[in-house]
């Protein structure tokens, strides 16, 4: 059997000589090669020429050009090791049904490596549902899909990014098979500097709308039901706050008040507030719920500090101590990660004109805290700066609604 390789690259003028290199030992199986944009003749892959960042669009194009009933994905960053696709066949044949077969990885990140041994997910779909996170479980690049099923589930969404692979699978996962092909590996260069979260937390607010809650939460003990809903909004809402969606973060935390009061979600919706820059309504919610007085008092302390560094870091910036404050950035973000110290070094970069950093800072800050109509313009005036206007209400919209 033949198959199709389809190299997802956003960028025409990156070298693909390593990608192209790992195949080599693989081309006893390969009959098709197709690279999203622009392809060096040398190689004798079709281009598609794609002109977007949106990696759906780019494995959609691949999904309709490719002329085999197989697909390997691979990214620009991504290296084959020897022998991978004779290891995926021979699955095949054993596992004819498989929709999808993945390998190991080696995630390398700075020449920093971490091997990545993956869970073999064959027969246990529900388990790998109720992880609420198929990024963490199953590699993107190096994966071999069925072209027929992707077909039949209309491809890739565009509205999940750069997660659109997990979409599909979070999508169809009671429709399609996955196996491990557990002696294989791929490399997969981490070569992105900032990581767009908001694609996450808009997939997983999906993800928990297409599913009933008790199928998503299953190892709950549902005869108590109002503690178990509680448990699970939390639980939902405790990831949305890994991908720093607070605003979303905070809606569950208050449902899972709502359903059953308890000081877990309490504790975790004021420090979202924190993060967000919300300080009169995290010092509104330590007062008026029922908080041991000596942990209220821990926590309005807390508050008060954070809101005070924040003043005197936007007094600082005022008097022109720019480089003072970069130079004590790293100590002031492990103090207090949270959208309105983003909007502040998204203003000093401005003031910098490193206008494509400021940019950066303002969009985490948005992430983080959507409703803040200061942190909004500012956004909006530098995405008009950089025509960048598009992504931002996209931005915008993947949060809020």
């Amino acid at each position: 059997m033949k198959v199709s390789v389809c190299i997802v690259n956003k960028d025409p003028n990156k070298p693909l000589e390593k990608t192209f290199d790992s195949l080599k030992d693989n081309m006893d199986y390969i009959d098709d090669i197709v690279i999203s944009t622009k392809a060096p003749k040398s190689y004798g892959a079709r281009s598609l020429h794609i002109n977007s960042q949106n990696e759906a669009l780019h494995r959609n194009a691949c999904l309709k050009a490719a002329k085999n009933p197989y697909i390997l994905w691979l990214s620009s960053d991504s290296e084959l090791e020897e022998d991978t696709l004779e290891e995926f066949l021979d699955i095949l044949e054993d596992y004819p049904d498989t929709d999808i077969i993945y390998p190991n990885e080696v995630y390398i990140d700075n020449g920093e490596e971490e091997v990545k041994n993956y869970t073999d997910w064959h027969g246990a779909q529900n388990s790998l549902l109720q992880s609420l996170s198929i990024e963490k479980h199953l590699p993107k690049w190096g994966v071999l899909t069925k072209k027929e099923s992707l077909v039949k589930a209309g491809g890739f969404e565009e509205l999940y990014g750069p997660q659109t692979f997990y979409g599909y699978i979070y999508k169809n996962l009671k429709n399609i098979s996955l196996k491990l092909s557990d002696l294989s590996f791929v490399n997969n260069y981490e070569n992105e500097n900032f990581i767009d979260t908001s694609y996450h937390s808009k997939l997983l607010r999906d993800v928990f709308g297409l599913y009933p809650i008790k199928e998503l939460f299953g190892s709950l003990e549902w005869e108590n039901e109002p503690v178990a809903t509680a448990t699970a909004l939390t639980l939902t809402a405790d990831r949305l706050f890994e991908y720093f969606d607070f605003f979303n973060a905070s809606n569950f935390y208050r449902q899972a008040l709502l359903t059953f009061h308890n000081q877990e979600s309490l504790r975790k919706l004021i420090e979202t507030y924190i993060r967000m820059g919300l300080f009169d309504e995290a010092k509104k919610m330590a007062h008026t719920q029922s908080m041991e007085k000596i942990e209220e008092k821990e926590i309005i302390d807390r508050i008060e500090t954070t809101q005070k560094l924040v003043e005197k870091i936007e007094s600082s910036v005022k008097e022109g101590r720019l480089s003072e404050i970069l130079g004590a950035a790293q100590e002031i973000f492990d103090y207090y990660n949270g959208a309105p110290l983003y909007n502040i070094f998204g203003v000093i970069e401005y003031l910098l004109k490193n206008y494509p950093q400021a940019y950066r800072y303002f969009y985490k800050a948005v992430t983080m805290n959507p409703v803040d109509n200061d942190i909004i313009s500012n956004l909006a005036d530098m995405a008009k700066r950089l025509d960048k206007e598009e992504e931002v209400l996209s931005l915008i919209n993947r949060i809020t609604r």
